[in-house]
């Protein structure tokens, strides 16, 4: 009898979070857990191993997202021009969106942004810490009329969230570019950046 390895575990649990994306982007949003072993293609018994709830699997969805969204932001060239980072992070942010920000609309927390960082969550923690060192960039130029990070940075993810992009994208018809370009000239100018 074969042994389960971690590496087993791992793959099961990366099918299972990518069924729960296809689940939701097929408009499925009440699954149960048998629903979406099957559509991972594991064992119903593998999957409550993993995610005893149906809300089990939507957090590890939508953790994922972010984790992928600050992995792509990370990635962005700090270079010597603050404000061509700002632009880069805010295009980086609609690409991403765009793979799964359909799925991660059905999802909401009955939890502000505020609130999960003072609760310490990683992935909330880890997002405001990338946009806060984009914005101080700003600041200590002279780019923004906003010196409270933490504001900036909810102002920053409340006009970027994924509904908006979904809506101008999906019922809109606006290319990316014309979506990175409105929201970066709203949050500059919520924001009072100088470009």
């Amino acid at each position: 009898m074969p042994v389960n390895t971690r590496s087993d575990a791992q793959r099961s649990r990366v099918l299972l979070v990518d069924a729960v994306q296809s689940l939701l982007e097929a408009g499925r949003i009440g699954f149960s857990i048998p629903e979406l072993a099957a559509a991972a293609g594991v064992g119903v018994a593998t999957a409550y191993r993993h995610f005893p709830t149906p809300q089990d699997a939507l957090q590890a969805f939508h953790r994922r997202a972010i984790e992928h969204l600050v992995q792509a932001l990370a990635a962005v060239d700090a270079g010597p021009d603050p404000v061509e980072r700002f632009h880069r992070c805010c295009r980086t942010w609609v690409d991403q969106a765009g793979q799964w920000g359909p799925a991660v609309r059905y999802i909401r927390s009955s939890r502000g942004f505020i609130e999960r960082l003072a609760d310490g969550d990683e992935s909330i923690t880890a997002l405001h810490d990338i946009l806060a060192e984009v914005l101080n960039a700003l600041a200590l130029q002279g780019k923004t009329a906003e010196y409270d990070l933490t504001y900036a940075v909810l102002l920053w993810i409340t006009i970027f969230d994924e509904r908006v992009v979904y809506d101008l994208t999906e019922h809109r018809h606006w290319s990316p570019a014309q979506v990175t370009d409105h929201l970066t000239r709203a949050v500059a100018g919520a924001l009072g950046i100088t470009v």
